[in-house]
């Protein structure tokens, strides 16, 4: 059995393992699982943390002239089937995290987001 071993810089190897680390806990997720909105809302917060923060700011405000704020966002108050697509496919410097994250985290971090800081988009679609 032939054997390959790539040297790479330290970085990298971080980086790779990191990848790896994710794809475990993705595929740790039970697909049967039925979440509660405070399940999804708790999940959402530690995947928003990890992977959204840097650009998105915790307070959900962006950086003006950068990355745009999810705090009163058209796409995370408007239809939810919008902000999914955003998500899973990226637009301009925000990438498609569909082959990143699994399908709990999307929902959990579109439920974070929809529900947080002045959001309130569960809330304004169920008194219409």
């Amino acid at each position: 059995m032939p054997i390959v071993v790539n040297v790479v810089s330290e970085d990298d190897y971080k980086k790779w393992v990191d990848g790896k680390k994710k794809e475990m806990a993705a595929k740790a997720d039970d697909p049967n699982k039925v979440w509660t909105v405070d399940e999804l809302k708790q999940r959402g917060e530690k995947v928003y943390a990890a992977n959204c923060v840097a650009c998105h700011q915790a307070n959900g405000k962006g950086v003006p002239g950068a990355f745009p704020a999810l705090d009163g966002s058209a796409v995370v108050n408007g239809p939810k089937a919008d902000q999914i697509h955003l998500v899973l496919n990226g637009k301009n410097a925000m990438p498609a995290w569909k082959g990143v994250l699994n399908d709990t985290e999307i929902a959990a971090v579109i439920t974070y987001t929809r529900n947080n800081w002045s959001n309130k988009a569960e809330v304004l679609a169920a008194r219409k």
